[in-house]
């Protein structure tokens, strides 16, 4: 559940052999060939954002790639870029923000496949919170997961509205964003997403305020992207397949979703805990929309994530520009996925 903090570590999941291609597996596929054991850093706990994912799994097309895939929840959302750039983890999903910033401090991450191609974050509030507009921050306390992204995007989100940052309580609450939020421990969050919170506060008749951060000054931008070790891109064959036969696996799950979201929801719900089992539909039917992408599965404009970058050195949120290309690639997608 996107709204639940998780217990555990760095440490222990450290702890996890997780080798970028096992060898001597005694998992095999159809054809007799040993799985290729791979471990996939989540950004939050399994939700309706990584339906394609599960569902992919519970398809067996993951498998068919020669992939034994695991889907492992983070300790904390900051940790997938963290992980991935140290080899430690085979694949994360982060965020297009999140892998620029990562960029711009050194860390060896590139995006090779968007997984949702556009902004979910919003800022939101209980009905019950005295925020109703983005200028009702001014005074209040916002909750925000600690991300980098979701601080930096409140700090521009406040100069483009002219709040004074000085006025603006910001606390890291980590995952509990809506229990933060019913409890009254917040008036706002900057961290929740409007296919998800949305749903689950609008179903429980809570009459949220829902601000996508886009209608507060942040351009569009690919949500949660799929992120691999960029030098060892650049240099291991068996990775590089390992990553085009992820992404092989998860765009077929992706189409499924898409064709059949009743049957995704089933898929999800059994993976995501936390839900109302009545609200899954509710959010996959708000989520498969925005898991089609005009360009193709997984494509990312190279252009518009440099346009993003520059827009978040020119507003100090990196301080150090940002060549998209060394961040973000489509080289590894499957073919006929774009141009």
């Amino acid at each position: 559940m996107r709204a639940k903090r998780l217990t555990g570590g760095v440490a222990a999941l450290l702890a996890v052999t997780l080798p970028l291609v096992a060898c001597g597996s005694d998992d095999s596929s159809s054809d007799g060939e040993a799985l290729r054991k791979t471990t996939v850093l989540l950004d939050w706990d399994p939700n309706p954002d990584h339906v394609a994912l599960y569902t992919a799994k519970e398809a067996g097309y993951f498998e068919d790639a020669g992939l034994d895939v695991t889907f492992q929840p983070p300790s904390d959302p900051s940790d997938p870029t963290k992980l991935v750039s140290t080899g430690k983890i085979d694949i994360g999903i982060s965020y297009e923000p999140e892998t620029i910033i990562s960029g711009s401090q050194g860390l060896d991450v590139v995006a090779v496949g968007a997984l949702i191609p556009t902004a979910l974050l919003s800022v939101m509030a209980n009905g019950d919170s005295p925020v109703k507009s983005v200028a009702d921050l001014a005074g209040h306390t916002i909750g925000t997961p600690g991300l980098q992204t979701n601080d930096a995007f409140l700090t521009t989100i406040l100069a483009r509205n002219n709040i004074d940052p000085a006025s603006v309580k910001s606390v890291n609450i980590g995952q509990d964003l809506m229990a933060a939020m019913v409890a009254g421990n917040v008036d706002a969050t900057l961290g929740a997403y409007r296919n998800i919170e949305g749903v689950m506060m609008t179903d429980q008749g809570l009459n949220p305020t829902i601000i996508p951060v886009t209608d507060a000054g942040v351009p569009d931008y690919d949500e949660l992207v799929i992120i691999a070790q960029a030098s060892r891109l650049k240099s291991d064959p068996a990775y590089q397949k390992l990553i085009r036969d992820f992404l092989s696996g998860l765009a077929r799950g992706n189409a499924d979703v898409i064709a059949d979201p009743a049957s995704a929801s089933k898929i999800i719900a059994a993976e995501a805990d936390g839900y109302d089992e009545a609200q899954v539909p509710k959010m996959i039917d708000a989520t498969v929309p925005l898991l089609k992408n005009d360009k193709g599965f997984g494509q990312q404009d190279v252009s518009d994530w440099q346009a993003f970058a520059d827009w978040m050195k020119s507003e100090g949120l990196i301080d150090k520009a940002v060549t998209a290309s060394d961040v973000v690639t489509n080289d590894y997608l499957p073919a006929g996925s774009g141009s």
